[in-house]
């Protein structure tokens, strides 16, 4: 295909890179679709027993550690997006230290560090619905 001048020439050449960056644009994922990753891998916390003895706060503290993997694997490109997945992150971290902890309490029958790891414990939970809160505030935008 030969163009008739030069004019032609950049105006195709132009149009063929802007047609190209919109499809390359569009193929990526919107942020409503990057938050629907991360509250479908964060709700699997709601399916989780509460334990009932140590082996379960082990276990539990377990599962939390292998959802917080999983959250960290979504690819978020949005910057409030991802700032919301570090904490939630951070909040799964806090969490399954704490279970450990209370496990480790419990089983020395440690009065000073059980009560410690309580505490530890609900400050971490405590912060979950904050950050929920405002996932999904950012997820309805």
């Amino acid at each position: 295909m030969q163009l008739p001048n030069r004019f032609d020439r950049y105006a195709f050449l132009s149009v063929t890179a802007v047609t190209m960056g919109l499809l390359l644009y569009g193929c990526g994922e919107s942020k409503v679709s990057q938050c629907n990753k991360v509250v479908t891998v964060a709700n699997k916390t709601k399916t989780l027993a509460v334990p009932k003895d140590v082996t379960g706060f082990v276990s539990l503290a377990e599962n939390i550690d292998q959802i917080r993997i999983e959250v960290q694997a979504v690819a978020v490109q949005d910057s409030k997006l991802k700032e919301l997945q570090v904490q939630l992150l951070g909040m799964y971290g806090d969490v399954s230290q704490a279970l450990k902890a209370k496990a480790k309490a419990t089983e020395a029958k440690d009065k000073n560090a059980l009560d410690k790891a309580k505490q530890d414990l609900e400050t971490s939970v405590g912060k979950e619905n904050d950050i929920v809160d405002r996932l999904n505030a950012l997820c309805t935008k």
